[in-house]
């Protein structure tokens, strides 16, 4: 993360083992093309073959997106399905210089409630099945649609043959679950804006409502402790990008309530901690103007949300609840963070047709299963009596 500090980059010098373990872990943060753009001529010579390796496979991963994107808008439109694209490939150029930079495992598009139910029906009929088991969980989209190609996980994050999925939302916030409102999200639809992507002319949301979206995706992820580090530098890119440009943030000023402004601060303020996103005096002064109780949740916890997937730490916890505007709000966030009420979804062989699950194969899937979710009880057993700790202090100042 040092050597993607965007103002003040500095590459350690480490030895092959600690290369190793940097770029595993920025294969799953998704920074690893990022790394290589700004430190591969500081690798050693077998650690620059192999981003070059997993740059030139990402080029074919875009190449399938794009044409995933062109036969989505082709079913869809043909159907008079209005949509938006959003995340993905319409982050570039603005939080991401260029597709080959970005790694991109899902397509996702906002369907109006009108239409979600036909756009899920076409893309069935492009060969996608729904998901199983995940469809009780609180998302803002419906289960994913995926291909059941048969692939199996391998090991490479930059595998050409990962199955994309289709993530159909409904909505861009959950007030509901996060105890945090948001109405602005609402003009959102009215916002959109034509732009070409992947060669054909999609509808998109506007630049300062996707800064806004980006933001509430990376907010969201932090709070449920997953966040990607690499959501929170396309953040600081953007900011870095925008800095001098007096006209956007006077657009997104207008547009944005106080309320979402402040939430969106909150992500500016991770992106300057993390990556050093300067965006000028306009973020310095919303920023600066975080309440004092988050402001102190950075000033112990800011570098703790990429190590929470590890640590189990859910220092996350203090930071959500530093946020709630009422005492009220608290408990079902402690209730949920603390005690959660649902195992995970399915872990492994997700892609494979039921007909093709042999009893070896079955008995293999349950076992992955079992041991990822002991892992996952372990780390929360651990976590447990310091996220107490902060749900008791919290309660004590709210007094």
């Amino acid at each position: 993360m040092a050597a993607l500090h965007l103002s003040e980059r500095r590459v350690p010098d480490l030895s092959d083992a600690e290369w190793r373990a940097a770029l595993d872990f920025c294969d799953s943060a998704h920074l690893t093309l990022a790394l290589r753009e700004a430190a591969r001529e500081s690798m050693p010579a077998w650690a620059r073959e192999r981003v070059d390796g997993n740059a030139r496979r990402n080029i074919e991963r875009v190449r399938s997106a794009e044409a995933l994107y062109r036969t989505i808008h082709e079913r869809l439109t043909a159907r008079g399905i209005e949509f938006l694209a959003i995340k993905g490939l319409t982050h570039c150029p603005d939080f991401t210089p260029r597709p080959e930079l970005r790694v991109q495992y899902d397509i996702d598009l906002f369907v109006p409630a009108k239409d979600l139910e036909a756009a899920r029906q076409a893309v069935l009929e492009m060969g996608f099945e729904s998901f199983d088991g995940v469809e009780g969980f609180p998302t803002d989209h419906l289960p994913p649609l995926i291909r059941k190609t048969g692939w199996e996980w391998r090991g490479d994050f930059f595998d050409p043959e990962i199955p994309y999925s289709i993530e159909l939302h409904h909505r861009f916030w959950n007030p509901d679950l996060e105890r945090l409102p948001v109405e602005d999200v609402n003009a959102f639809w009215d916002r959109r804006t034509a732009r070409e992507l992947a060669g054909v002319s999609c509808q998109v949301l506007s630049r300062a409502d996707a800064l806004g979206y980006a933001c509430l995706h990376v907010l969201k992820h932090v709070l449920r402790a997953s966040t990607k580090p690499s959501h929170v530098y396309e953040v600081a890119s953007f900011l870095r990008s925008r800095a001098g440009d007096e006209g956007f943030w006077k657009e997104w000023s207008g547009w944005h309530s106080w309320r979402f402004r402040a939430l969106q601060a909150v992500v500016f303020r991770l992106a300057r901690e993390w990556f050093g996103g300067d965006g000028g005096a306009t973020v310095d002064e919303e920023v600066a103007a975080i309440p004092r109780a988050t402001a102190g949740w950075f000033e112990r916890f800011a570098a703790s949300p990429p190590a929470s997937p590890f640590a189990g730490s859910k220092d996350e916890l203090g930071l959500h609840l530093s946020l709630l505007e009422s005492r009220r709000d608290g408990w079902p966030i402690i209730r949920r963070r603390l005690f959660p009420a649902r195992l995970p979804g399915p872990v492994d062989a997700v892609h494979i047709p039921e007909r093709d699950l042999t009893v070896r194969r079955r008995m293999r899937k349950h076992g992955r299963y079992l041991a990822y979710v002991a892992a996952r009880v372990r780390l929360h057993a651990m976590a447990l009596p310091r996220a107490a700790m902060a749900a008791a202090k919290w309660w004590w100042r709210a007094r």
